[in-house]
């Protein structure tokens, strides 16, 4: 017997946004923080805590400290790490010695984590994924309701290209596993997907905010974001002494591997990158 589904798509996240109903939420921010979030998993982390500010970060970190954890404080604004912060939001950054030295991580990005929070405002389960974990996240969401929402969290409050076109992935996906009734929002997102061609990461290049990535020395996320179903863990909020915090619900805790090889950060930056990138962001922001 053949399954029926609907599929809605919000194209951008930001203050007042409507959610329409839904039974379980799919938050995409393929550059980088959905990315970030799926690799910390994968690499055996336990527990991240996403908040919306630098600020809020900062203060749940020394909290957490204080209760004798010791958390891996991670994130950006406008793509480089809030001061003070132990690293930024580049995927290629976590490492098995980082997971190891921290069990558990706080997170703040521009548009990523709000995206999160402002789903887990619906009631609904909120699942976070990205193209390296979206057939598995998929698989996880469906058990959970007929009525798929998908929030890209964008970028400035706008919509993005490749958190749109991750979102046409995960919708012809659903495609495969019966009938689907679609706003005209999912179908312009499947419709982009279908049309990318066969090469995703030059199609995601395309993108404004992939551009700026470049442009800071960050060109090898890209690459690594645009893997497709490279992992099968599934990041979703839950509670955690009233907070929310990401679990793997389900997934093995396993690195990416190419060529059965570890991919390394390279540093692309340049000789004084602080202070050129501080520089760059705040003349693009």
């Amino acid at each position: 017997m053949q399954e029926n589904f609907e599929a809605d798509l919000v194209f951008a996240n930001g203050e007042g946004i409507y959610l329409p109903s839904a039974d379980v939420w799919i938050v995409i921010d393929v550059l980088r923080a959905t990315t970030v979030m799926t690799r910390w998993f994968e690499l055996g982390g336990t527990e991240l805590y996403p908040v919306r500010t630098p600020d809020d970060a900062r203060n749940l970190a020394a909290e957490l400290k204080a209760r004798g954890s010791s958390p891996l404080l991670m994130g950006e604004v406008n793509g480089i790490p809030p001061e003070g912060f132990d690293m930024g939001n580049s995927p290629l950054e976590l490492t098995y010695e980082i997971i190891r030295a921290h069990y558990c991580g706080v997170m703040s990005t521009t548009n990523g984590t709000s995206a999160l929070l402002e789903a887990e405002s619906s009631g609904c389960p909120v699942i976070a994924a990205c193209f390296r974990n979206y057939s598995a996240c998929l698989d996880h969401a469906v058990t959970l309701g007929k009525r798929i929402g998908i929030l890209c969290s964008g970028r400035k409050h706008r919509p993005s290209w490749e958190d749109t076109l991750c979102a046409g992935a995960v919708i012809e996906d659903l495609t495969r596993r019966g009938e689907i009734l679609m706003s005209d929002s999912a179908k312009i997102a499947l419709t982009l997907w279908q049309n990318r061609g066969k090469d995703t990461e030059s199609f995601v290049r395309r993108s404004t905010h992939a551009g700026y990535l470049t442009q800071i020395g960050y060109s090898n996320d890209i690459s690594f974001a645009c893997e497709l179903d490279s992992s099968t863990v599934v990041p979703m909020l839950a509670q955690n002494e009233e907070r929310t915090v990401l679990r793997s619900v389900s997934g093995s805790a396993r690195p990416y591997l190419k060529d059965n090889a570890r991919i390394e950060p390279v540093n692309e930056k340049k000789a004084d990158p602080f202070e050129e990138l501080l520089a760059y962001t705040r003349k693009k922001a």
